[in-house]
C-alpha cells in the first residue's frame, strides 16, 4: 500500500512540474511586480520573446501585357571559344518585370539563323532598375550580325536604344 502512496505522490509532483514548465500557469492575474498586463488593455500588446515582424516595402504590381525597357549599345566580344554579348538594361515600365529575358540570334551573310544563347533574369525587375546580362554563343565563323529578342512573363517588350542612363538618386 506504501509502494502505491509513493507512486500516487510521485506523479502529482511530475504532472505539476509538467504543467508549470509548458506555461499553464497564468501569472497575470496574481498581481506580481512584473506583470504589466491591464485590464482595459488588449492582449496582444503584452511583451512577447518573438522579434518584430520586418516591416514589407511595397512593390509595384507586375507589368501586363508590354512592358518598356532602355538598353545601352551591347557589347559583343570574342573571349577563346564563346561570343559574349554583354547588354546592360534599364526597366522604364512603371510596374515590375517579371521574368524578363533576352535572347541572341546570330545570322550569317545570307541571312541564315545560326544558333545563339539567351538568358533570364529570375528576380523581379524593379523600375528604374539597372540589370547587366551576359549573353554566351559558341564562336562560328559564320557569324555575321546578331539580333536580340526581349520578353517577359505577362507580354512582350519594347526595347529602345539610349546613349545612357539617368544618374540615380540614391
Amino acid at each position: 500500500m506504501k509502494r502505491l502512496e509513493i507512486l500516487l505522490l510521485a506523479s502529482l509532483v511530475g504532472i505539476g512540474l509538467l504543467a508549470s514548465g509548458c506555461g499553464g500557469g497564468d501569472t497575470s492575474s496574481q498581481g506580481s511586480p512584473g506583470a504589466t498586463a491591464d485590464a482595459n488593455e488588449p492582449a496582444s500588446t503584452t511583451k512577447s520573446k518573438r522579434p518584430p515582424r520586418k516591416k514589407r516595402t511595397s512593390t509595384p504590381p507586375p507589368v501586363q501585357g508590354l512592358a518598356r525597357v532602355h538598353i545601352l549599345a551591347p557589347e559583343t566580344k570574342v573571349e577563346g571559344n564563346d561570343v559574349v554579348s554583354t547588354v546592360r538594361v534599364r526597366n522604364a515600365s512603371k510596374g515590375t518585370i517579371t521574368r524578363f529575358s533576352v535572347s541572341e540570334f546570330w545570322y550569317d551573310d545570307a541571312g541564315n539563323a545560326t544558333p545563339g544563347g539567351s538568358r533570364t533574369h529570375q528576380e523581379p525587375f524593379l523600375p528604374g532598375e539597372v540589370i547587366v546580362l551576359e549573353l554566351r554563343a559558341s564562336k562560328d565563323s559564320k557569324f555575321f550580325q546578331n539580333q536580340f529578342e526581349f520578353s517577359h512573363a505577362n507580354g512582350d517588350v519594347e526595347a529602345t536604344v539610349v546613349a545612357g542612363f539617368p544618374e540615380s538618386s540614391e
